[in-house]
């Protein structure tokens, strides 16, 4: 025989409308400690999570004055996440989703960045690390190139790296890298 005790979940409030446990600062600092957050990103969540708009940007405040917050550090961390993978213009548009300004504000506020590949390098590196095989079978082949094989090879480097927001002149010049590579150890 089961109990008719009442159910803890029909308390009739919704869930989005109870006040959160945690102060919004201790979820702040519990999301920031995961990883990086730009102050809009970690206002949404907050509010989303329900905390009152005042407690919200009171928490904001406190975390950026005790530098666990930091829209400096969030945007070169975004380009470290982004760079081996995403272009510059792709890496400015995710800034500017979080009203950061673009990559120049990165380069010049930190000379930690400047030691950071270039975008020239960052394709090079990814045509490598994704096309290899196909490199080595087109531009390697005994037979010599096939063209019609090597011109859909580069289309292929060319439109994946575009749609990443790597320049067109950054991807060309990457490209005949690779070429003048494969070619001087034939």
């Amino acid at each position: 025989m089961k109990s008719k005790t009442p159910n803890k979940r029909s308390s009739g409030s919704a869930a989005g409308s109870r006040k959160p446990v945690a102060s919004a600062k201790s979820k702040a600092v519990a999301l920031l400690a995961r990883r990086e957050h730009s102050q809009s990103e970690l206002r949404a969540k907050l509010l989303q999570r329900g905390y009152e708009p005042t407690e919200v940007e009171q928490a904001i405040e406190w975390a950026t004055s005790h530098q666990f917050q930091s829209d400096e550090r969030f945007k070169l961390s975004l380009f470290r996440r982004r760079a081996p993978t995403f272009g510059d213009r792709a890496i400015a548009a995710e800034l500017g989703q979080h009203g950061l300004g673009d990559l120049k504000s990165i380069e010049q506020d930190d000379l930690e960045a400047q030691s950071l590949s270039s975008e020239e390098d960052r394709a090079y590196d990814w045509i490598k690390r994704r096309q290899l095989s196909s490199l080595e079978s087109v531009l390697n082949g005994d037979s010599g190139v096939d063209q019609a094989q090597a011109l859909v090879l580069k289309s292929k480097v060319y439109r994946g790296l575009a749609a990443r927001g790597f320049e067109f002149g950054n991807i060309e010049r990457a490209w005949r890298r690779i070429l003048a590579e494969f070619k001087s150890n034939a």
